[in-house]
C-alpha cells in the first residue's frame, strides 16, 4: 500500500473512532438524580452586566429542596426559576440536559452532576428582579443542590 491510501485509511479509522460515543464522558440518567437534594446556591446573573450577580441563598437566606424519583417525577420548593412557591412535574434526560416539565415552567436545562453536587443551568433568559428591589431585568439562573 502506498503512503496516500494508508494515510486515508488511518484518517478514516480515526474519524470513525471519534464519532462513537465517548465512554469516559459522564452521561446523566434519572437513576443518578433520584433522591433528595438541598438547595445550596441560587445565582441570578444580569444579562446586560454579567458582573452583576446575586446568590439568593447567601444574600436573602433562600432555602429549599428538590426531590426526584427514579422515574423522573419531581417536586421542588421554591419553584424554579421564579424563586417562590413550589412546583412538581416530570424530568426527561438527554445527555447533559434535562427537560424540566413542571407546572410553572417547561424548558431544557443544562445539568452537571459531580459527586453529590447537582448544578442546573437555566439556558433561557428570565425576567426577574435580580436584587429583589422591584426592578425586573433579563437574567440567567444557575442553581446548585447537594445530595442529602
Amino acid at each position: 500500500m502506498t503512503a496516500k491510501p494508508a494515510v486515508l485509511v488511518l484518517g478514516l479509522s480515526f474519524l470513525l473512532a471519534c464519532a462513537r460515543n465517548d465512554p469516559v464522558s459522564p452521561k446523566l440518567d434519572l437513576a443518578a438524580l433520584a433522591g433528595t437534594w438541598a438547595l445550596t446556591s441560587w445565582q441570578y446573573t444580569s444579562v446586560a452586566n454579567p458582573t452583576d450577580h446575586v446568590d439568593w441563598v447567601s444574600s436573602f437566606s433562600l432555602t429549599g429542596s428538590l426531590a426526584v424519583t427514579s422515574g423522573g417525577a419531581f417536586t421542588v420548593a421554591p419553584a424554579l426559576p421564579a424563586g417562590f412557591g413550589s412546583d412538581f412535574g416530570t424530568l426527561t434526560m438527554d445527555a447533559d440536559s434535562i427537560y424540566w416539565d413542571g407546572e410553572n415552567d417547561e424548558q431544557w436545562v443544562g445539568a452537571t452532576l459531580k459527586g453529590s453536587v447537582l448544578t442546573l443551568d437555566w439556558r433561557e433568559v428570565e425576567f426577574v428582579a435580580l436584587h429583589r428591589d422591584g426592578v425586573p431585568q433579563d437574567v440567567r439562573l444557575v442553581v446548585t443542590f447537594h445530595r442529602q
